[in-house]
């Protein structure tokens, strides 16, 4: 790295302001966004003023009533591109909790509070990282884009209404040097991801008295059938052959809906299946394979009346996965700098799902997840916490990754020593700042 590189890394690092970026994360949290039960308007409002304070162009978009995708961007409108991907809602804050959970606290080093991890502290320490690099290099081109709905319908029922949103609007898809999401990994870089799908398969039979149950056609007879053949599913793919990263596919009957009363033969049931996918692998073409082979099932598994059941099915929500290659010039990068700054600077892989894949998919760019906090002993728990450290971390982190792909480094780390004597240098310039 030339000695101009050095000292630039070294300005945008001085720049980095850790009581901003706990400011920021207790001030997120504060504004709740419990999905389901709330909307993530007030997150939003919130986030929106402190982009707005650094400088940034913020979009907002509508989705649901009262519900907004928001883009905030810094620098050129044309040229070298990085995009930060987040999310504002949180889970429901849920039982357990020492004290409230939406008025944050400091504690041993960390911040507690509903979010703290997934992910208003991400949100925070992006916001960090765009103001130093844009004071530094103006003439790059910094996005965010926090999406709404994440928890529950990307994760859950209905279709990823926050990112496929913002997608459907965005337009042509543009060239990005890099997606960088800033869920909780405990600053691992993320290489990959599974997919999320949800399937609704509904079973339908005909209605009799208890009393001459042949005369009907059991829904929940079929539905039996339908769960046993996931359980096969689930045991098979558990057997062949796994991805060193992501595993493999996995399945799981979530709920089962069905019957109006004991002495009924009951005409409708409805289970909603969730089945995670590989990267590049179809949902539509699983729920395919899957319904023809349950309606083989029923057709010879000796069921009263199964010439009368009628299986069928939708896929109710569709998250992809992703995959980056790992000799990548982003996660070279981002695991150098990670390293450089204290971290472990490990590349992995995850078996959960984000939306990082809607915009691996959508505009074709090299994406990774990267972000504070551990989404496995933090995130989704009472006294939801983030280490303070791990934000500062993740913001010089994001910095450096930024300037040095926009700079072409990517074969150049610039080595422990340029960035340690960096960071020295941020830790004892950041009151001046």
């Amino acid at each position: 790295m030339t000695a101009a590189g050095a000292a630039l890394e070294q300005e945008a690092l001085a720049r980095i302001d850790e009581q901003r970026i706990v400011d920021d994360t207790c001030e997120l949290i504060r504004g709740r966004g419990e999905n389901p039960g709330e909307t993530e308007a007030e997150t939003v409002r919130r986030l929106r003023g402190m982009c707005e304070r650094i400088g940034a162009t913020v979009v907002t978009q509508e989705f649901e009533p009262g519900r907004e995708n928001l883009r905030a961007v810094l620098g050129p409108e044309d040229g070298p591109a990085i995009l930060f991907l987040g999310h504002s809602d949180v889970v429901p804050a849920g039982e357990g909790w020492t004290a409230d959970p939406f008025e944050p606290r400091i504690a041993d080093g960390c911040i507690v509070g509903r979010g703290a991890t997934d992910m208003k502290g991400g949100l925070a320490a992006v916001l960090a990282a765009m103001r130093a690099v844009h004071l530094v290099a103006p003439e790059l081109r910094l996005e965010l884009l926090c999406t709404g709905d994440e928890e529950d319908r990307a994760q859950g029922v209905l279709a990823a209404l926050g990112a496929a949103e913002a997608l459907d609007r965005a337009g042509s898809p543009r060239e990005y040097l890099a997606c960088v999401v800033a869920e909780p990994t405990d600053l691992d870089t993320v290489v990959g991801c599974r997919g999320a799908s949800n399937f609704l398969i509904e079973c339908l039979g005909a209605s009799a008295h208890a009393g001459r149950p042949e005369d009907g056609a059991s829904s929940i007879y079929a539905a039996s059938r339908v769960i046993e053949l996931v359980r096969r599913e689930h045991l098979a793919d558990a057997a062949g052959e796994r991805d060193p990263l992501l595993g493999g596919p996995t399945w799981n009957v979530g709920t089962i809906a069905g019957g109006s009363g004991t002495s009924m033969v009951p005409r409708q049931t409805v289970l909603t299946v969730d089945r995670r996918t590989m990267p590049g692998e179809d949902p539509r073409v699983v729920l395919a394979g899957l319904l023809g082979r349950v309606r083989a099932d029923i057709a010879g598994c000796g069921i009263p009346g199964a010439e009368r059941i009628e299986v069928r099915g939708e896929v109710d929500m569709e998250m992809p996965g992703f995959r980056t290659d790992p000799e990548s010039a982003l996660v070279t990068v981002a695991a150098a700098a990670v390293a450089e700054l204290g971290g472990e600077g490990r590349v992995t892989g995850w078996t959960a799902a984000c939306e990082g894949g809607f915009i691996a998919a959508f505009h074709g760019a090299p994406t990774i997840i990267l972000g504070p906090g551990d989404i496995n002993y933090q995130a989704h728990q009472p006294d939801e916490s983030v280490r303070i450290d791990h934000l500062v971390l993740a913001a010089r982190a994001y910095a450096l990754i930024a300037l040095r792909l926009a700079g072409g480094a990517g074969d150049e780390s610039g080595g422990p020593g340029a960035i340690a004597e960096a960071v020295a240098d941020a830790d004892t310039e950041k009151e001046q700042v």
